[in-house]
Protein backbone atom coordinates (compact mmCIF):
# COMPACT_ATOMS: atom_id res chain seq x y z
CA UNK A 1 0.00 0.00 0.00
CA UNK A 2 1.39 3.11 -0.75
CA UNK A 3 1.01 6.18 1.20
CA UNK A 4 1.33 9.78 1.37
CA UNK A 5 2.80 11.09 4.78
CA UNK A 6 3.70 15.05 5.17
CA UNK A 7 5.55 15.70 7.97
CA UNK A 8 7.58 18.01 8.93
CA UNK A 9 10.54 16.96 11.15
CA UNK A 10 14.05 18.74 11.93
CA UNK A 11 17.35 17.87 10.34
CA UNK A 12 20.14 16.82 12.06
CA UNK A 13 22.24 20.38 13.00
CA UNK A 14 25.29 21.01 12.32
CA UNK A 15 26.24 17.78 10.94
CA UNK A 16 25.77 16.45 14.57
CA UNK A 17 25.99 12.16 13.29
CA UNK A 18 22.33 11.23 14.27
CA UNK A 19 22.08 8.59 17.54
CA UNK A 20 22.22 5.03 16.67
CA UNK A 21 18.32 3.23 16.22
CA UNK A 22 18.37 0.05 18.48
CA UNK A 23 19.21 -2.55 16.57
CA UNK A 24 16.07 -5.25 15.35
CA UNK A 25 16.42 -8.99 14.56
CA UNK A 26 17.53 -9.83 11.31
CA UNK A 27 14.07 -11.32 10.13
CA UNK A 28 13.03 -7.76 10.81
CA UNK A 29 15.81 -6.00 9.05
CA UNK A 30 15.07 -7.98 5.56
CA UNK A 31 11.28 -7.03 6.29
CA UNK A 32 11.94 -3.51 6.66
CA UNK A 33 14.28 -3.59 3.83
CA UNK A 34 11.84 -5.34 1.55
CA UNK A 35 9.28 -2.55 2.65
CA UNK A 36 11.54 0.38 1.98
CA UNK A 37 12.10 -1.03 -1.38
CA UNK A 38 8.67 -1.73 -1.85
CA UNK A 39 7.24 2.14 -1.60
CA UNK A 40 10.26 3.39 -3.52
CA UNK A 41 9.23 0.96 -6.07
CA UNK A 42 5.40 2.17 -5.99
CA UNK A 43 6.76 5.88 -6.24
CA UNK A 44 8.94 5.45 -9.18
CA UNK A 45 5.81 3.72 -10.55
CA UNK A 46 3.89 6.26 -10.13
CA UNK A 47 6.95 9.13 -11.41
CA UNK A 48 6.54 6.76 -14.66
CA UNK A 49 10.32 5.39 -14.46
CA UNK A 50 9.14 1.99 -13.54
CA UNK A 51 6.04 0.00 -15.49
CA UNK A 52 5.65 -2.90 -12.56
CA UNK A 53 6.18 -2.89 -8.64
CA UNK A 54 6.94 -7.06 -7.43
CA UNK A 55 6.30 -7.60 -4.45
CA UNK A 56 8.03 -11.28 -4.11
CA UNK A 57 10.81 -9.53 -1.82
CA UNK A 58 8.00 -8.41 0.53
CA UNK A 59 5.97 -11.16 0.46
CA UNK A 60 9.05 -13.34 0.96
CA UNK A 61 10.12 -11.45 4.16
CA UNK A 62 6.57 -11.37 5.55
CA UNK A 63 6.50 -14.96 5.07
CA UNK A 64 9.84 -15.17 6.74
CA UNK A 65 8.21 -13.21 9.71
CA UNK A 66 5.14 -15.34 9.90
CA UNK A 67 7.33 -18.93 10.05
CA UNK A 68 9.49 -17.12 12.97
CA UNK A 69 6.03 -16.13 14.46
CA UNK A 70 6.75 -12.49 14.57
CA UNK A 71 4.18 -9.93 14.30
CA UNK A 72 5.34 -7.60 11.17
CA UNK A 73 3.80 -4.68 13.56
CA UNK A 74 6.47 -5.52 15.65
CA UNK A 75 9.34 -4.40 13.03
CA UNK A 76 9.78 -0.61 13.26
CA UNK A 77 9.20 0.27 9.49
CA UNK A 78 10.28 3.84 8.55
CA UNK A 79 8.01 7.24 7.30
CA UNK A 80 8.43 7.14 4.12
CA UNK A 81 7.58 10.35 2.63
CA UNK A 82 6.86 10.82 -0.90
CA UNK A 83 8.28 14.37 -2.02
CA UNK A 84 6.71 16.21 -5.16
CA UNK A 85 9.28 18.06 -7.13
CA UNK A 86 9.49 20.41 -10.32
CA UNK A 87 8.19 19.38 -13.79
CA UNK A 88 5.07 17.28 -11.78
CA UNK A 89 8.11 14.36 -11.00
CA UNK A 90 7.90 12.25 -7.52
CA UNK A 91 10.86 11.66 -5.19
CA UNK A 92 10.74 10.08 -2.05
CA UNK A 93 12.54 9.06 1.58
CA UNK A 94 12.13 7.41 4.38
CA UNK A 95 13.37 7.82 7.80
CA UNK A 96 12.75 7.33 11.49
CA UNK A 97 11.30 10.69 13.74
CA UNK A 98 13.06 10.21 17.22
CA UNK A 99 12.49 12.47 20.33
CA UNK A 100 14.86 14.91 20.38
CA UNK A 101 15.43 15.80 23.88
CA UNK A 102 15.81 19.56 23.72
CA UNK A 103 13.73 22.22 23.61
CA UNK A 104 15.01 23.93 20.15
CA UNK A 105 12.84 20.79 18.49
CA UNK A 106 10.68 17.99 19.22
CA UNK A 107 11.79 15.40 16.97
CA UNK A 108 15.04 14.25 15.28
CA UNK A 109 15.04 12.98 11.56
CA UNK A 110 17.45 9.92 10.68
CA UNK A 111 17.33 9.27 7.44
CA UNK A 112 16.79 5.15 6.48
CA UNK A 113 19.60 3.60 5.28
CA UNK A 114 20.84 0.19 5.18
CA UNK A 115 22.98 0.95 8.11
CA UNK A 116 19.32 1.73 9.91
CA UNK A 117 17.94 -1.23 9.22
Amino acid sequence: MLSLCLSACASQPGGVAPPELPRQSPLCEQYVAAWVGHFKANVARLDGVQREVSGTELDRSRQALELADIDERSCRRPLCIIQPQAGGRLDSYCGYRVANGTTEALYRWIPWTPHHR
